[in-house]
Protein backbone atom coordinates (compact mmCIF):
# COMPACT_ATOMS: atom_id res chain seq x y z
CA UNK A 1 0.00 0.00 0.00
CA UNK A 2 2.61 2.58 0.49
CA UNK A 3 3.66 1.99 -3.12
CA UNK A 4 1.57 4.48 -5.06
CA UNK A 5 1.38 1.42 -7.90
CA UNK A 6 -1.25 -0.15 -5.34
CA UNK A 7 -3.64 2.54 -5.10
CA UNK A 8 -7.25 1.99 -6.94
CA UNK A 9 -9.53 4.59 -8.33
CA UNK A 10 -11.30 4.14 -4.87
CA UNK A 11 -8.60 5.18 -2.41
CA UNK A 12 -7.54 7.75 -4.96
CA UNK A 13 -11.32 8.83 -4.75
CA UNK A 14 -11.08 8.79 -0.92
CA UNK A 15 -7.69 10.60 -1.09
CA UNK A 16 -8.97 13.54 -3.67
CA UNK A 17 -12.08 13.71 -1.53
CA UNK A 18 -10.18 14.37 1.66
CA UNK A 19 -7.64 16.72 0.20
CA UNK A 20 -10.42 19.13 -1.05
CA UNK A 21 -11.61 19.17 2.56
CA UNK A 22 -9.67 17.30 5.25
CA UNK A 23 -13.20 17.39 7.87
CA UNK A 24 -15.29 15.90 5.38
CA UNK A 25 -17.40 13.28 7.49
CA UNK A 26 -17.53 9.54 5.72
CA UNK A 27 -21.26 10.09 5.81
CA UNK A 28 -20.82 13.16 3.43
CA UNK A 29 -17.65 11.67 1.13
CA UNK A 30 -19.75 8.46 1.09
CA UNK A 31 -23.30 10.44 -0.15
CA UNK A 32 -20.67 12.30 -2.48
CA UNK A 33 -18.82 9.37 -4.11
CA UNK A 34 -21.16 6.52 -3.64
CA UNK A 35 -18.53 4.76 -1.62
CA UNK A 36 -19.93 2.84 1.62
CA UNK A 37 -19.42 4.20 4.77
CA UNK A 38 -17.79 0.89 5.87
CA UNK A 39 -15.66 0.91 2.76
CA UNK A 40 -14.34 4.47 3.50
CA UNK A 41 -13.93 3.74 6.90
CA UNK A 42 -11.53 0.43 6.23
CA UNK A 43 -9.60 2.07 3.42
CA UNK A 44 -8.53 5.04 5.72
CA UNK A 45 -7.74 3.27 8.37
CA UNK A 46 -5.50 1.15 5.79
CA UNK A 47 -3.95 4.05 4.06
CA UNK A 48 -3.25 5.45 7.64
CA UNK A 49 -1.32 2.85 8.31
CA UNK A 50 0.35 1.90 5.62
CA UNK A 51 1.84 5.78 5.19
CA UNK A 52 -0.07 6.63 1.79
CA UNK A 53 -2.07 9.22 4.72
CA UNK A 54 0.95 10.83 6.63
CA UNK A 55 -1.35 12.96 8.41
CA UNK A 56 -4.60 15.11 8.52
CA UNK A 57 -4.05 19.25 8.28
CA UNK A 58 -5.26 22.58 7.63
CA UNK A 59 -4.14 25.18 4.77
CA UNK A 60 -3.91 28.31 6.87
CA UNK A 61 -3.85 31.62 4.93
CA UNK A 62 -0.60 32.93 5.20
CA UNK A 63 -1.94 36.68 4.82
CA UNK A 64 -4.62 36.48 7.55
CA UNK A 65 -2.29 34.60 9.90
CA UNK A 66 0.76 37.25 9.35
CA UNK A 67 2.97 35.56 6.95
CA UNK A 68 2.49 37.87 4.19
CA UNK A 69 5.85 37.37 2.67
CA UNK A 70 7.21 34.31 0.98
CA UNK A 71 10.25 33.15 -0.23
CA UNK A 72 12.30 30.79 -2.01
CA UNK A 73 16.17 30.19 -0.95
CA UNK A 74 18.44 28.23 -3.03
CA UNK A 75 21.40 26.93 -0.77
CA UNK A 76 24.93 26.22 -1.40
CA UNK A 77 26.18 23.63 1.25
CA UNK A 78 29.77 21.70 2.18
CA UNK A 79 29.24 18.85 1.12
CA UNK A 80 30.68 17.53 4.73
CA UNK A 81 28.19 19.22 6.84
CA UNK A 82 24.86 19.32 4.71
CA UNK A 83 23.45 17.18 6.62
CA UNK A 84 23.71 19.31 9.93
CA UNK A 85 22.37 22.21 7.68
CA UNK A 86 20.00 20.21 6.55
CA UNK A 87 18.41 19.82 10.23
CA UNK A 88 18.89 23.35 11.44
CA UNK A 89 17.03 24.69 8.49
CA UNK A 90 14.48 22.13 9.18
CA UNK A 91 13.98 23.78 13.00
CA UNK A 92 13.54 26.84 11.98
CA UNK A 93 9.46 27.39 12.25
CA UNK A 94 9.57 30.10 9.43
CA UNK A 95 10.66 27.37 7.10
CA UNK A 96 7.80 24.59 5.57
CA UNK A 97 10.18 22.73 2.98
CA UNK A 98 13.29 21.78 2.33
CA UNK A 99 14.80 19.81 -0.61
CA UNK A 100 17.82 18.41 -1.51
CA UNK A 101 18.09 19.47 -5.17
CA UNK A 102 20.71 18.62 -8.33
CA UNK A 103 21.96 21.45 -10.16
CA UNK A 104 24.35 24.42 -8.66
CA UNK A 105 22.52 24.53 -5.72
CA UNK A 106 21.98 21.85 -2.50
CA UNK A 107 18.98 22.49 -1.61
CA UNK A 108 15.42 24.61 -2.20
CA UNK A 109 14.03 26.03 0.82
CA UNK A 110 10.89 27.59 1.34
CA UNK A 111 10.60 30.32 4.04
CA UNK A 112 7.50 32.78 5.22
CA UNK A 113 7.86 35.85 7.32
CA UNK A 114 5.58 38.75 8.40
CA UNK A 115 7.56 41.61 6.49
CA UNK A 116 10.77 42.02 4.54
CA UNK A 117 12.79 43.49 7.53
CA UNK A 118 11.74 40.20 9.41
CA UNK A 119 12.60 38.51 6.09
CA UNK A 120 16.25 39.98 6.58
CA UNK A 121 16.38 39.32 9.58
CA UNK A 122 15.69 35.90 9.66
CA UNK A 123 18.31 35.04 6.43
CA UNK A 124 21.31 37.45 8.00
CA UNK A 125 21.42 36.56 11.12
CA UNK A 126 19.79 32.64 11.58
CA UNK A 127 20.12 30.93 8.51
CA UNK A 128 23.72 32.14 7.14
CA UNK A 129 24.82 31.82 10.34
CA UNK A 130 24.25 27.75 10.29
CA UNK A 131 26.94 25.97 9.82
CA UNK A 132 27.24 24.21 6.77
CA UNK A 133 25.76 27.13 4.63
CA UNK A 134 28.42 28.61 1.99
CA UNK A 135 25.88 30.88 -0.07
CA UNK A 136 22.33 31.79 -0.67
CA UNK A 137 19.92 33.11 -3.59
CA UNK A 138 17.13 34.84 -1.83
CA UNK A 139 13.68 35.05 -4.39
CA UNK A 140 10.65 36.63 -2.59
CA UNK A 141 7.75 36.11 -3.83
CA UNK A 142 5.37 38.53 -5.43
CA UNK A 143 2.69 35.93 -6.23
CA UNK A 144 0.81 32.77 -5.44
CA UNK A 145 -0.54 31.55 -8.63
CA UNK A 146 -0.58 27.86 -7.49
CA UNK A 147 -0.37 26.07 -3.92
CA UNK A 148 -1.44 22.66 -3.25
CA UNK A 149 -0.18 19.32 -1.79
CA UNK A 150 0.56 16.48 -4.16
CA UNK A 151 -1.65 15.09 -6.95
CA UNK A 152 -3.42 11.84 -5.86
Amino acid sequence: MGNSLNLDEVDRTILRSLRENARMSLQEMSRKSGISDATIQFRLKRMKANGVIERFTIMANPAATGYAVTAIMLVQTDNERQDQAVEALAKIPEITEVYGILGEYDLFVKVWSKSLEELNTLINDRIRSIDGIEDLHEIVVVERAKEETSPV
